[in-house]
């Protein structure tokens, strides 16, 4: 099953051009207009990987970053911003997200950093993961092991 990636943006627009490009490299890609719409899908579904929108009305993408690390600490979540700074980059960095990208995106790095998380996180965890008791990281480093 390929993996699932949620896009959560405002601008209409954007959540076009990620579903379009990252659909063409293979992954499932679900979108939300708003913070709340995507607090919703991510509880109803599983994502590995999440593209975040900092700027957004009601809900900022540094809350809907934390409230999704609290959903699913191991899911990956990548923030953007149109109006990058050095602040929101360290609330967001603090939360646990995995890069801080400044719009217009640059997409081959996207793709890549997005091939680079699949390839080596949680998000390829072996099923045991969720019932052995053992951190994550343990289990990726044994993954990472055998697969050598």
């Amino acid at each position: 099953m390929a993996p699932k990636i949620l896009v959560v943006d405002d601008e209409e627009n954007m959540r076009r051009l990620l579903k379009r490009i990252l659909g063409k490299e293979g992954y499932q890609v679900e979108c939300a207009d708003s913070g709340r719409a995507a607090l919703k899908l991510a509880a109803e579904n599983s994502f590995q990987l999440a593209i975040v929108d900092i700027g957004m009305p009601e809900m900022d993408g540094i809350e809907v970053l934390a409230r999704l690390k609290e959903m699913d600490r191991a899911m990956s979540v990548i923030m953007m911003s149109a109006f990058p700074s050095r602040e929101k980059e360290q609330a967001a960095r603090s939360l646990g997200c995995t890069d801080y990208l400044p719009k217009p995106l640059n997409m081959k790095y996207l793709k890549d950093l997005i091939k680079k998380e699949f390839r080596g996180s949680a998000t390829l965890r072996p099923p045991e993961a969720e019932s052995s008791g053992r951190p994550l990281d343990q289990l990726r480093s044994e993954a990472e092991l055998t697969s050598l």
